[in-house]
């Protein structure tokens, strides 16, 4: 949350009935320098009128004694004075002080609120584009320039040629098919969920399969391949399986 540099206070402060009854009470110049305080941190906090160390973390007599430098019994009975003259309010350990727009000018601090927003909204997408580009992964790229950018993460597929260009010409289709919404690899995570698919059925019943699987999804203007289109007799023909093993424990 940005932080407010001021708040309001009014000049007729101390003419208020109830500062002056407090600070008639036992440590009352404190506790009016308490409220005071009270008040400033509502504004740093900037969040209607609610104090809090963070907005998951609410303020514990102990913690404000520590923070604002009072003994924890003044801050105590403080807290118990304001309460009563409806200074503040507490719900669930929740400080808030109500008619907080009484006080501030409302309509500043909004606008200091949304131009933090706004600030973290570009920020995050600052964060976002600078991950996708460092990943050399974009969903602006086509199925075969991502395909080219994410293999080398699996090692099997750069040992098996043949599986290479049976991935090569999937991605050529999808790039090639109409309308473009069919693209569902425009993510790093649904691109290697394709390819453990092809490694997997591979290992398990062999390139040639696999590569019937694409040619039959293709000729069929399939959207996805159609692995139930393999045959249930696993095969070995043309699997390297002892990469396949270590690229499994990797």
């Amino acid at each position: 949350m940005a932080e407010v540099k001021w708040i309001k206070i009014t000049t007729n402060m101390f003419d208020n009935r109830k500062i002056k009854h407090i600070r008639k009470l036992p440590e009352g110049n404190n506790m009016v320098l308490i409220w005071i305080m009270l008040l400033t941190m509502a504004g740093r906090c900037n969040s209607g009128g609610f104090i809090f160390l963070t907005e998951n973390i609410p303020y514990t007599p102990k913690m404000l004694a520590d923070e604002l430098d009072f003994d924890e019994n003044v801050i105590r009975m403080a807290l118990k004075v304001f309460e009563k003259f409806g200074m503040i309010y507490t719900d669930e350990d929740h400080l808030s002080i109500p008619g907080w727009s009484e006080y501030q000018n409302e309509e500043g601090l909004e606008r200091i609120r949304e131009y933090e927003r706004e600030r973290k909204a570009i920020a995050r997408e600052k964060k976002s584009k600078s991950e996708k580009a460092s990943s050399g992964f974009s969903e602006r790229k086509n199925n075969v320039e991502n395909f080219k950018n994410i293999y080398e993460k699996y090692e099997y597929i750069g040992q098996c040629q043949e599986l290479y260009d049976c991935i090569m010409t999937w991605m050529e289709y999808k790039d090639e098919r109409k309308p473009k919404t069919s693209n569902h690899y425009s993510s790093e995570r649904g691109m290697g969920t394709l390819l453990n698919h092809f490694i997997e059925y591979t290992q398990k019943y062999g390139i040639d399969q696999v590569k019937s699987a694409v040619n039959d999804s293709i000729s069929n203007n399939y959207q996805g391949v159609i692995w139930d289109r393999i045959g249930s007799t696993p095969s070995k023909n043309n699997v390297n399986h002892s990469v396949f093993d270590e690229w499994r424990k990797s």
